[in-house]
């Protein structure tokens, strides 16, 4: 083989296998992409979920009907299932209420302030895990819940600004 010939194969065979990694490389990313995609579908169904039984919860609360053993039950369907989607953050935000639940459960006092916290610190991470702006939503999302009640500010003993705020 003349140095003609190996010049005129290489230019030949490099252009292929390099065609050849960048098609697997595509398929790769492709790949991950319909991956992220569904599981970010199935996050956002799954914090939907949750934010509607937060919600209700409230809704309970303030018709002072009793909130039963059943929303704790909601709670941990809601936990097995969202294990496998949650972030870290939003496994640890969820921890942290639960281990307040089981506190309250065994004669800590209850605390409204403090669960108004977790639970806005479980949705300023839900947010955040879907990739939305958290920005002017208060400390670990404090204002998510702020349009749920009447006397939030007095709850969390907010100061009103000039501006209202």
């Amino acid at each position: 083989m003349t140095a003609t010939t190996i010049i005129t194969l290489l230019s030949i065979v490099l252009p292929l296998i390099g065609a050849g990694i960048g098609y697997l490389i595509k398929q790769n990313i492709e790949k991950r992409k319909e991956l992220l995609s569904d599981v970010h579908k199935e996050r956002r169904e799954l914090y939907q979920h949750f934010v509607n039984l937060i919600i209700d919860i409230f809704e309970k609360s303030k018709a002072n009907e009793s909130i039963s053993g059943d929303v704790i039950n909601k709670l941990y369907e809601f936990y097995k299932k969202y294990i496998l989607y949650g972030s870290p953050g939003v496994i640890n935000a969820f921890a942290d209420f639960f281990q307040y639940i089981y506190a309250t459960n065994e004669g800590q006092e209850s605390n409204t302030k403090r669960m108004l916290e977790l639970l806005s610190k479980i949705m300023f991470e839900m947010r955040r895990d879907l990739g939305l702006e958290n920005k002017g939503l208060g400390h670990n999302g404090s204002k998510l819940l702020r349009a749920m009640f009447s006397d939030y500010n007095k709850i969390m003993k907010v100061e009103k600004t000039p501006s209202g705020r």
